[in-house]
């Protein structure tokens, strides 16, 4: 499944991990978020059993790809 993201391709985080815990429903999982283990503000997420931290500001599509397969989203 692939998610569209409007505009110039980039999209703020908070706008992201919204985006990642709707396709994880999606699928019937559960996605945890935990902002206090990230430093400088990244924050990291979890899906089945993988991780990946992801930084505050804009995430470009290349990132946002990225972050999936590291969760085992694409």
């Amino acid at each position: 499944m692939r998610i569209l993201v409007s505009g110039a391709g980039r999209v703020k985080r908070d706008q992201f991990i919204r985006e990642l815990n709707k396709q994880a429903r999606q699928l019937g999982l559960a996605l945890e978020v935990d902002f206090a283990r990230g430093k400088g503000g990244h924050c990291v997420v979890r899906l089945n059993g993988r991780f990946s931290v992801i930084r505050s500001g804009e995430i470009t599509p290349l990132m946002a790809r990225v972050i999936r397969k590291q969760l085992g989203l694409d």
